[in-house]
Parts: C-alpha cells; sequence; structure tokens
C-alpha cells in the first residue's frame, strides 16, 4: 500500500490523459484547472517522471505516461466496477444476469421468473447483448455465454450442451414432414441466423452434416438474433436452427416441432459463469437452484 500514488492525483491524471486537455478535465472532476495542475504535479513528485510535456498551448502525454495510463486506467475501471455491484446489492440485494436475447427470453427468465415467486423479495436485473464484446462481465454477478468453457477469472458450468435441430411450428411441421434434409434445404423457408462472430450453427453447418449433395439453401428469412429466430419459427414464417436447451420447453409444449431425428452436436454449449465475489453465495445457490444446476 505504500506504493500507491496520491489517489486523487491519480485520478486527475487518468482525466487528463483520456480528455487529453487539463481544462476538460477540471470540468468532469467539478474542479478549477489550477486544482488539476496542483495534482498532476504532486503525481510526478512522487514518480519522478514528467507524464505531461508543454507544445505551444498544449500539454502532452510523455513516454512513460502512456504506460501508466494504461495500468492506471483498468485499474480505475475494475474499482468502479466493483463499487457498482455493491452499490445495487446494497439498494435491494439484487442479482445481475447477462447473457444473449434468445437465451434471456426463452430460458432463464421463466426458470428466474418461477424463482420469484418462491423469493419475492429477490431482485433480478437481467441484461442482453448479442456480441459477446457487449456484455458487461465485470458489472454483473454472473452470465450464461457460449463458448468451451474458458473464462479466465470466472467459475464456469456447462447448462446447455451444443444440440441444434431444425425447429417449426406445428402447422408448417406438418406440411414439411416426410421431407428429406435435402429437400427441407432447398425448399425452405429457412430462417437464417447471422453471426459477425461466427459463433454457431449455420444451415451451412447442418447441410455439410446431413445434405452435402444439396444445392444452395433456401433464404427466405435472415435475422441477426436467435430470440427473433425462434419467434419467427413460433409465428410459423419458417424453419429455424433450435438449440435444444433453448428451446427444450417450447418442444415439450408442442408449439415447436424438430424436423429431424438427429442432432447437429459439437463441444461447445452454453455456459453458466459466475464473479468470483458471488460464487459460493446464498444468492448464487438460488440462482443455481433456478436454472437447475443445484
Amino acid at each position: 500500500m505504500r506504493d500507491l500514488p496520491p489517489l486523487k492525483a491519480a485520478r486527475a491524471f487518468e482525466a487528463c490523459y483520456r480528455l487529453g486537455s487539463y481544462t476538460r478535465a477540471a470540468a468532469e472532476l467539478n474542479v478549477q484547472q489550477p486544482a488539476i495542475s496542483h495534482q498532476i504535479r504532486l503525481l510526478e513528485q512522487d514518480l519522478g517522471v514528467r507524464l505531461f510535456v508543454k507544445e505551444g498551448a498544449a500539454m502532452v502525454p510523455s513516454g512513460p505516461a502512456h504506460d501508466y495510463y494504461r495500468v492506471l486506467s483498468g485499474s480505475l475501471r475494475d474499482i468502479g466496477r466493483a463499487s457498482a455491484r455493491l452499490r445495487r446489492r446494497n439498494e435491494g440485494d439484487g442479482i445481475t444476469l447477462a447473457t444473449y436475447p434468445g437465451i434471456a427470453s426463452y430460458w432463464a427468465l421463466p426458470r428466474l421468473a418461477a424463482l420469484k415467486r418462491r423469493t419475492p423479495k429477490t431482485v433480478f436485473r437481467v441484461t442482453t447483448a448479442e456480441l459477446d464484446a457487449h456484455i458487461p462481465l465485470d458489472e454483473v454477478d454472473c452470465a450464461i455465454l457460449f463458448g468451451i468453457g474458458d473464462w479466465p477469472g470466472f467459475e464456469s458450468r456447462l447448462v446447455i450442451p451444443e444440440a441444434v435441430v431444425p425447429v417449426a411450428a406445428p402447422k408448417l411441421a406438418a406440411a414439411l414432414a416426410g421431407c428429406t434434409p435435402t429437400a427441407l434445404l432447398e425448399a425452405g423457408p429457412l430462417i437464417h441466423l447471422e453471426d459477425a462472430e461466427g459463433r454457431w450453427f449455420t444451415w451451412q453447418d447442418w447441410q455439410a452434416k446431413f445434405a452435402p449433395e444439396a444445392g444452395a439453401p433456401d433464404r427466405s428469412v435472415e435475422v441477426t438474433n436467435h430470440g427473433v429466430a425462434i419467434h419467427q419459427a413460433l409465428q410459423g414464417n419458417g424453419v429455424a436452427l433450435g438449440w435444444r436447451g433453448m428451446v427444450a420447453d417450447l418442444l415439450e409444449s408442442g408449439v415447436l416441432q424438430p424436423l429431424h431425428n438427429e442432432d447437429l452436436t459439437s463441444k461447445r454449449g452454453y455456459h453458466f459463469l459466475t464473479a468470483p465475489t458471488f460464487h459460493g453465495s446464498a444468492a448464487c445457490d438460488l440462482v443455481m437452484e433456478a436454472l437447475g444446476l443445484d
């Protein structure tokens, strides 16, 4: 702890570097510019290096400042996120979970709703994003993400193995009954899921496994969200690739029906991730029970 710099000065440096101006940093921190200059001088004295060099009217970061900012900004960001988690928890003992829209709508939220009925005082906050890069892992207690189970710094447990099958609403499924994989691919109507990150199985993957001799798959509908793809299938607008675990409730109720007797599988799947500060807590146990992981 003796090696830590003056924290007020470190905060002033981070704002100056990020905003590129003492004046803008002062406005953001709600102080006068001389106060910022004073804090930067204190930090430079403490570290024994120049952090900003005057070039004309501008104060330009020095070479050492670049490396220092990378470390310092990450540390301050982590402190901010940890503080936000504690504030949310203190405000209502809330539990925050991040995942994809489809998993949230058709799998996680129904299970959390059942838990909510049993523990009405528990507050859930579910945040969703389509891309992993937009999932705020550092800001939530737990998450359900797709991959092979490797998320450094988080405990992970497989929830839904990747097993994919074509699904359709009953009326369309009846019309397509008896179709060969080749006929299904060529005639459609197929609902395609666009995936910029290349994570999910596509109709081309399904074709390579079950109908390599088929022509180009029908492209009736294209969407960018798996939840939207399933919703379109429920509306009878086409055949979607459904991840069995995700659509298990819909298949069991009969509102969706499988159109093939063999699944396309891999070693990937949806995993339940927990932050170190959340893992093993009573709240974590509640969520795991709701998701069938106890």
